[in-house]
């Protein structure tokens, strides 16, 4: 049904496009074909001018409105039709003017040579010294006109197409989207939301980089400078996970998966390269750039991490070899818990308390934390790195991701109130560090401190209420579409998930 609508309405759209020019063309056919019969019945007490310009009007109105026709009908069916259904692009406005020139000058040329009966070859040889004198004249504007005909021919780029033309600086470089190529100008419209003009000769001279060819999409190079301090492994897992929490099918793209690259040591610090790709049609090139940049600085401020600059730091203390290991892994520590929105609320003696308490674990990407319908008796906190949590619906046979778990977001916590099971697989996106404690020392603390209790309570009874959300969500039919999972799991599935939780990987030691 939908198909024969969408055909119904493109028959409704040719029909009004051309019902004009084939009712025009058809009254000048049926005046020439009946112009004996006119003059004997209607036409016999006209006057002689009145005879003339019936005599000549019908047969000049046929030349016309035939082209009229041939060029609306070429337009329709050619330009908009096989050209514009082929290219995926509307045609611009260039090729059909030209087309429709043409068309009036082959009618203009039979005018003279059938109505008139004068011969064409003294019109051809006075409109070449004509062409001569204006195109001495008008020779910038046609220098234009012929510029943008081979551009429509080589197709270097098309409407619709994001493009960058090069100037003598960079900075001074224009990046817009094409949205016209008329005789004269180009039309690019910024991300300013501004229309600039170019001269189709500029534009042909001009360097030019279409960021949509040979693929719809292009890629996006970002650099930060971090601290010689931050192990690369650490700065590329955090660097990795911002851009990724930000991945989807319509702006920045899951695939080609985004990379960092450690591009050049400085004399302040180490420079990595952020790319990614960007579907310009989703989302504009500076646009990109803003959300990267701003969830990257988020990261590295939940991490405690500042972007390197150039500094000279002096230290004056007395005692060079004092032991100082341990004390910048409590801080990071410090610093994750008095970003959670639970552990906040602890006064600072009961957090540098549970400190202690902490232990440091890694998750290497695509590595499951655990797994649902295990027994737990930890919650977690995560450190660096993305995290996605899925739970599965046996009963409707499906399973969803519930959500990304970013940086200082807590997690487990429905095993801290008593022996229960754990209700979500929690599964690394990224390499991860997390923090892990024992329910016993959460106890401890919430004992002591009604408040936090509380919040513990609610946080507990919120993860409830969205895992019954969300069953009741997935077993609708009308809620959108769902990759369905077997209920058996394969076999080498389950023997591993068997000697995994078995043989648990021992925790990792405190720093």
């Amino acid at each position: 049904m939908d198909g024969v609508k969408i055909l119904e309405g493109k028959l409704g759209r040719v029909l009004i496009r051309m019902w004009f020019p084939v009712f025009v063309f058809s009254v000048f056919i049926i005046l020439l074909l009946g112009k004996e019969e006119l003059y004997e019945r209607f036409l016999s007490n006209f006057s002689g001018v009145g005879k003339v310009i019936f005599e000549y009007g019908s047969p000049i109105g046929v030349w016309l409105s035939g082209a009229f026709l041939a060029q609306r009908f070429f337009t329709v069916f050619v330009w908009d039709g096989v050209i514009a259904g082929i290219s995926g692009r509307p045609v611009p406005r260039l090729p059909k003017d030209f087309t429709g020139m043409l068309f009036f000058g082959i009618a203009g040329m039979g005018v003279v040579a059938t109505v008139f009966d004068k011969s064409i070859t003294g019109i051809w040889a006075t409109s070449g010294v004509f062409g001569i004198v204006l195109g001495i004249a008008l020779r910038n504007v046609i220098l234009d006109v012929f510029i943008g005909l081979s551009m429509h021919v080589e197709q270097s780029f098309r409407i619709g197409d994001w493009v960058m033309v090069h100037q003598n600086r960079r900075e001074t470089h224009i990046v817009g989207q094409v949205i016209e190529i008329n005789w004269r100008t180009t039309r690019l419209k910024t991300t300013e939301k501004n229309m600039i003009v170019i001269p189709n000769s500029k534009m042909g001279e001009a360097v030019l980089t279409n960021y949509m060819q040979p693929k719809p999409y292009f890629r996006i190079d970002l650099e930060f400078v971090l601290d010689y301090s931050v192990a690369p492994n650490r700065a590329i897992r955090l660097l990795g996970a911002a851009v990724k929490s930000l991945t989807d099918d319509s702006r920045i793209l899951n695939h080609p998966e985004p990379e960092i690259r450690l591009d050049e040591a400085l004399n302040y610090g180490q420079k990595y390269e952020v790319r990614f790709f960007i579907l310009p049609t989703g989302v504009s090139p500076k646009e990109s750039r803003h959300l990267v940049n701003r969830r990257v600085v988020e990261h590295l401020a939940r991490a405690g991490i500042s972007p390197a600059m150039e500094r000279e730091i002096v230290y004056l203390e007395k005692n060079n070899g004092k032991d100082r290991s341990g004390t910048e892994g409590d801080n990071n520590v410090r610093n994750i818990l008095v970003s959670n929105t639970l552990f906040s609320r602890l006064p600072k003696q009961e957090i540098n308390h549970l400190i202690g308490y902490f232990r440091m674990k890694e998750c290497a990407a695509g590595e499951n934390l655990f797994r649902q319908g295990n027994e737990g008796k930890t919650m977690f906190v995560l450190m660096e790195g993305l995290l996605s949590s899925e739970v599965e619906y046996e009963e409707v046979e499906t399973s969803v991701v519930r959500e990304s778990i970013q940086p200082t977001e807590h997690f487990g916590e429905e095993c801290v109130l008593g022996p229960n099971t754990r209700s979500a697989t929690v599964k690394a996106v990224t390499d991860c560090q997390v923090l892990e404690i024992s329910a016993e020392a959460v106890m401890e603390v919430a004992k002591r401190n009604g408040a936090f209790l509380t919040m513990l309570n609610q946080e507990t009874s919120l993860s409830k209420i969205k895992t019954i959300e969300g069953k009741h969500k997935v077993s609708k039919p009308s809620t959108a579409p769902f990759q369905k999972s077997s209920s058996k799991k394969p076999l080498t599935s389950s023997i591993q998930t068997f000697f995994t939780d078995l043989f648990p990987s021992p925790p990792s030691s405190k720093k």
